[in-house]
């Protein structure tokens, strides 16, 4: 997170706006120009040189780049949080680009540059100051990257299931700061994949499945927990990363209690079956006197919300005019 510091109460601090490309009417096409255009300023892994952006309607990487050792960069960029489907998408690309020739690469860098006389093996010996270079390295590795704002966990578990088992993937997180009507990105090269939870915060309403049977509900109020039951719904506990805000939902009623998860996945039998319950501890734990009603909520954040799913995500901004409306409430 990015905070202020105060120049006159020098123990205080303001948390800066987090915003997303999207807030501010970017596409990923603008993304992706700005990497390619500037990619040792913002992707500080290797000397890259870029090779080929995807085209419109092709099934086809977001960009392209080569190290001096002719290990190919696969890129897919989102311009909103990273998910698992973009694992699924840049490992795809792999399969299709991961054999390509060094004639195939040719093409590509071709219609790259719009200009039939480029050369790549030429212009690569020139981008690295090489004298000779085997045609052959080209493409003898792969290296895959996301570059994601933010990431889930389930998408940092898969991609630490996938470096496990050798597939050489990584994730390149950005973030979008809002300062005085001007925004920032900053790109994290540095950390560890596991760390990367650790920045982000969110906020989200949960159901706490009163249709279902009442005792869920006050399990999670006793235990102080977030909770979700049977497959197809349990897995939501799973996007919970530590410092999230967490508003308990009872149908019927409202928001109940609130507090931060602490980041740590529980899996507990339900109805005997094993593991049918996933669970998270919530700590700052506040059960309220008086709920927060549906139509409270939806005047505190002057939106609209579809409560009875399980799971809704909500803006740092919304949570915190929910919070200001169950302390005036009060």
């Amino acid at each position: 997170m990015l905070f202020k510091l105060e120049d006159k109460k020098l123990s205080e601090y303001q948390k800066v706006k987090k915003v997303t490309l999207a807030d501010i009417g970017w596409k990923e096409k603008n993304l992706e120009e700005l990497i390619s255009k500037n990619i040792q300023d913002f992707i500080s892994l290797d000397t890259l040189m870029v090779i080929f952006n995807e085209r419109i309607y092709q099934e086809e990487p977001d960009i392209l780049a080569l190290d001096k050792f002719g290990t190919l960069y696969i890129f897919e960029l989102k311009r909103w949080t990273g998910k698992q489907e973009n694992l699924l998408q840049v490992l795809r690309y792999g399969q299709i680009f991961g054999k390509s020739t060094y004639e195939e690469l040719n093409e590509l860098y071709k219609k790259y540059l719009k200009n039939d006389k480029s050369d790549l093996s030429e212009d690569h010996k020139k981008y690295f100051q090489l004298i000779d270079f085997d045609k052959d390295n080209f493409n003898s590795k792969q290296k895959f990257l996301i570059v994601t704002n933010g990431v889930d966990q389930e998408t940092i578990e898969s991609i630490i299931y996938w470096k496990n088992l050798g597939i050489n993937i990584d994730a390149i997180i950005y973030w979008v700061f809002e300062i005085n009507n001007e925004y920032y990105i900053e790109f994290n090269m540095y950390s560890q994949i596991e760390n990367f939870l650790q920045y982000e915060n969110n906020c989200y309403i949960l159901n706490t499945n009163l249709s279902t049977d009442s005792k869920y509900t006050n399990e999670m109020l006793l235990e102080e927990k977030a909770a979700a039951y049977y497959p197809g719904w349990r897995e939501k506990i799973k996007k919970f990363q530590k410092g999230d805000v967490i508003f308990l939902y009872k149908n019927g009623e409202g928001i109940i209690a609130y507090g931060k998860a602490d980041g740590k996945l529980n899996k507990c039998a339900c109805d005997g079956h094993d593991d049918y319950e996933y669970n998270m501890k919530l700590y700052d734990f506040k059960k309220l006197s008086s709920p927060l009603s549906a139509a409270e909520i939806k005047v505190a954040i002057n939106s609209g919300i579809n409560f009875r799913q399980t799971l809704t995500s909500i803006s740092e901004e919304s949570s915190k005019k929910i919070i200001k409306a169950i302390n005036e409430k009060i």
